[in-house]
């Protein structure tokens, strides 16, 4: 990929995430980086040797991409002005399209729901492009995506933000399911052994087993089932998830999660 540069606004975890991973990958990219408070960006940019912006009306009009990274509570203030030609990515949850294409007047912008593995370059990208960019356009922010994991092309906006809370926000469900193994190992042990290290390894294990090539044709219910003998240790750990409804639980959890977004794009 030749040079180009990438202006981005917020530097937040997501943001940090996205820089990290495509640095990693395009060490030629030069990133223009701005927040508010100035510490975040400062930090990042000393990090993949970019260009640190103190203020909005520094940020140079004419760069290849522009990433608005930053909380969509906060788009209402956020004051600049693109040139006609810029393109747009938004990882705004919930933000649709026409109504950043309404504050902005531009219509190249694209929606991006990425996670935070995008800094190891094990993130899941969901991207919903409209019909205003061109091919060329279109390969290479997929091309700039894929560099930070793995890049899946949604249908429309609706599909884009019911699967938000599930990529979007699952490595932190997925964060509070090892506190929660942690905690327990902990208790019930006392504290002699490394719990947290011995919970990592687990869940890192797991999830390298779920995407091996044999294992990626497997549903994860049979996968289940290939550990799970019956009146074992695993099946009586099973049922007293099953008994107290636990996919009910998530069920709720992943409502309230999309009912936010949706509060969000009104």
């Amino acid at each position: 990929m030749t040079k180009i540069k990438i202006g981005v606004f917020g530097c937040g975890n997501m943001g940090r995430a996205l820089v990290l991973g495509m640095k990693a990958q395009f060490p030629e990219i030069h990133f223009y980086l701005y927040t508010p408070t100035t510490l975040k960006a400062l930090q990042l940019s000393s990090e993949v040797n970019g260009t640190f912006v103190r203020s909005l009306s520094e940020m140079p009009d004419s760069l290849d991409w522009y990433i608005l990274a930053f909380k969509p509570q906060n788009l209402e203030q956020f004051q600049f002005e693109f040139s006609s030609k810029a393109k747009i990515i938004s990882i705004l949850a919930g933000v649709n399209l026409s109504k950043l294409e309404s504050k902005f007047n531009l219509f190249k912008i694209a929606r991006l729901m990425p996670n935070t593995p995008a800094a190891l370059g094990l993130g899941a990208n969901l991207l919903f492009l409209n019909t205003s960019f061109n091919q060329i356009e279109k390969a290479e922010i997929q091309k700039l995506l894929e560099s930070t994991g793995k890049c899946f092309l949604m249908s429309s906006e609706a599909d884009l933000n019911l699967t938000t809370v599930f990529s979007g926000s699952g490595p932190g469900l997925i964060f509070e399911l090892a506190r929660i193994f942690e905690a327990e190992l902990s208790r019930l042990t006392e504290g002699r052994v490394n719990a947290k290290e011995i919970v990592t390894q687990t869940f890192f294990g797991s999830s390298a087993l779920m995407d091996t090539k044999a294992n990626q044709v497997v549903s994860f219910q049979d996968l289940r089932s290939q550990v799970t003998s019956k009146n074992g240790v695993t099946y009586e750990a099973l049922e007293i998830l099953n008994q107290n409804n636990l996919q009910d639980i998530f069920s709720k959890a992943f409502e309230a999660g999309i009912k936010r977004v949706n509060e969000l794009s009104n």
